[in-house]
C-alpha cells in the first residue's frame, strides 16, 4: 500500500509539472544533521552534525510569474549520537521527506520556504556494540520546515541550498535511558537533474 501511494504520488506531481511548464527529475542531497536536545534531565549531550544522505525526485509547479510550489519526495539517511558520564549511544534513522516549499524567482535565484513531513521508517541504536531496534520510541511522523536559496545552472542543474529544522520532538519517550527531548536540525546541499524542463 506505501509503494503504491508513492508510485502514485510520483505520477501525479510529475503529471503536474508537465502540465504548469514546470520542472521534475531525480534529486541527491548532502546533509550535515545535528541532533538538538532538551528537557535534559540527565546530563546528556548530543554529538557533533555528521554527514548523511537524501535522493529522491522534485518537482516544480507554475503557481503565478515568478512563483511556484516545489514539492519532493525523498529518502535519506542519517547518523546522531547521545552520550552522558557513563555511556555513548550511535543512532541511525532512514525516513521518507516530504518538503512542500513555496518559491518565488528572483534574478536568477529561488527564495523558498515551506512544511516538510518526516515519517521514520527506521531507527537503531548502537549501543557499547549492540544493535537495537528502537522504532517505537520514536514518532513515525513529524512536521518541521524548510527554508533555502536555490538556482539553476545551465537550465539542466538545480542547485538548492537549505536548512531543515523541527517543529516537534521526534521522540515521544526516554531512548536507551537518556532523558531528553530530541529534534533533528540539517543542512541541505542538493542537486536535481531537470529530465522535464519548463520556464520555472
Amino acid at each position: 500500500m506505501k509503494k503504491f501511494t508513492l508510485i502514485f504520488a510520483l505520477a501525479f506531481i510529475s503529471h503536474l509539472a508537465l502540465a504548469q511548464n514546470g520542472a521534475f527529475g531525480p534529486r541527491f542531497s548532502l546533509l550535515s544533521t545535528e541532533l538538538s536536545l532538551s528537557e535534559n534531565v540527565n546530563n546528556a549531550q548530543s554529538g557533533d552534525a555528521e554527514f548523511g544522505y537524501q535522493f529522491g525526485v522534485f518537482a516544480r509547479i507554475g503557481i503565478r510569474k515568478s512563483v511556484m510550489l516545489m514539492p519532493e519526495i525523498l529518502f535519506s539517511d542519517t547518523q546522531a549520537t547521545i552520550s552522558n558520564n557513563n555511556q555513548r549511544a550511535d543512532l541511525d534513522f532512514n525516513q521518507i521527506n516530504v518538503p512542500f516549499n513555496f518559491g518565488v524567482k528572483l534574478l536568477f535565484l529561488r527564495l523558498q520556504a515551506g512544511p516538510s513531513f518526516n515519517f521514520i521508517t527506521k531507527a537503531e541504536s548502537n549501543l557499547n556494540g549492540t544493535i537495537q531496534d528502537i522504532s517505537d520510541n520514536y514518532r513515525k511522523a513529524t512536521v518541521g520546515y524548510q527554508v533555502g536559496v536555490g538556482m539553476d545552472l545551465l537550465n539542466l542543474f538545480a542547485l538548492d541550498l537549505k536548512y531543515d529544522g523541527a517543529l516537534q520532538d521526534i521522540n515521544k519517550q526516554s531512548v536507551l535511558g537518556f532523558e531528553s527531548d530530541q529534534r533533528q536540525k540539517m543542512l541541505v546541499f542538493s542537486v536535481g537533474l531537470k529530465l522535464v524542463s519548463g520556464k520555472k
